[in-house]
C-alpha cells in the first residue's frame, strides 16, 4: 500500500516518489505532473498529451506500489492539484 503524503519530512527516510505539479506552459489553466526518485534524480516519466494530471497521478502511484516504494509525495507548492481533487 501507497502512502500520498503533502512534505517529503513525513517519509522519515524512507524511499518516496516525488510527483511534482506544475502550470502547462501552453495552457495556464491544465495541471500537468512529472515524477522521478530523488535520490537520483532522473524523472521517470511526465504528463502525456491527451492524460489528465489524475490519470498521471495514478501513473504514479503505481509505479511506487510495483517497486516497493512505500511514498508518493506531492510536491505542489502552488496547490494546483489539491488533496480533496485526487483519485484514490
Amino acid at each position: 500500500m501507497v502512502a500520498v503524503i503533502e512534505g517529503k519530512e513525513e517519509a522519515a527516510g524512507a524511499r518516496y516518489i516525488e510527483f511534482r505539479v506544475y502550470r502547462s506552459p501552453t495552457e495556464p489553466d491544465r495541471a500537468l505532473g512529472s515524477w522521478r526518485f530523488p535520490e537520483g534524480g532522473t524523472a521517470i516519466d511526465q504528463s502525456k498529451l491527451g492524460n489528465t494530471i489524475e490519470a498521471d497521478f495514478r501513473f504514479a502511484v503505481d509505479c511506487a506500489d510495483q517497486h516497493g516504494i512505500p511514498f508518493v509525495w506531492v510536491n505542489d507548492p502552488d496547490e494546483l492539484f489539491p488533496p480533496w481533487t485526487r483519485p484514490r
